[in-house]
């Protein structure tokens, strides 16, 4: 996804709402991406592929994170959830959304990671899910959503992610202070009729639309 181009930065939202009637609705609001779930818990917030084509069809970008359970603390990080995560949300991005190669795959860490949960726990997760779509074929990319610290920590020691989605929360460790973001969550509320975070994009954001 390029949508920088001619576009200092590109505004997108993302939901756990299904946005396959709102679509169009989104693109006339003067929206580029739409940010959806893969998972394995919850279904009912997954992507689909119907609204995957949908999105496509309105012109607008999809960015897709996995998001399993509730990665909002250190315990849930481990290598077998890692190896887990990247065969369940590697399949579904190319069985069940036939997503294009090349395009972007978001693991999230939900919470205030610090130094210790990264180099101990974190790092260990993210190097099984790297190991796992190489096993798989890797015809996708990783990014990482989480603090400012947790994007730097990926970053530096993994030179095979290169996507970065900062999370909305200030305050979390080096939140505003971390510039190399791909997309960054800005804010909360309702737009046309359901509960949306706002993101920004500077430039690439990994997303995708399907191929004819």
């Amino acid at each position: 996804m390029n949508p920088g181009e001619g576009h200092p930065t590109d505004k997108g939202i993302d939901t756990e709402s299904l946005c396959e009637e709102r679509a169009l609705e989104l693109k006339q609001a003067g929206y580029h991406f739409v940010g959806r779930y893969y998972n394995h818990n919850n279904p009912h917030k997954n992507l689909t592929r119907t609204e995957a084509q949908a999105i496509t069809q309105a012109g607008l970008y999809i960015v897709a994170v996995w998001e399993n359970g509730y990665p909002t603390s250190v315990s849930y990080f481990s290598q077998e959830v890692g190896e887990s995560d990247a065969t369940l949300a590697y399949n579904y991005a190319k069985h069940t959304i036939g997503q294009p190669k090349d395009s972007t795959i978001y693991f999230a860490v939900d919470f205030d990671s610090s130094p210790n949960d990264l180099s101990e726990f974190i790092h260990h997760y993210f190097q099984k899910v790297i190991d796992t779509f190489k096993t798989l074929g890797n015809e996708y990319k990783i990014g990482v959503y989480g603090s400012g610290l947790t994007c730097e920590y990926i970053l530096k020691n993994f030179p095979e992610i290169s996507y970065t989605w900062l999370a909305e929360s200030s305050g979390w460790s080096n939140s505003r202070t971390f510039e190399q973001w791909n997309i960054k969550q800005v804010g909360s509320g309702t737009e046309i009729g359901f509960s949306v975070d706002f993101n920004e994009t500077q430039g690439d954001g990994g997303g995708f639309r399907l191929e004819a």
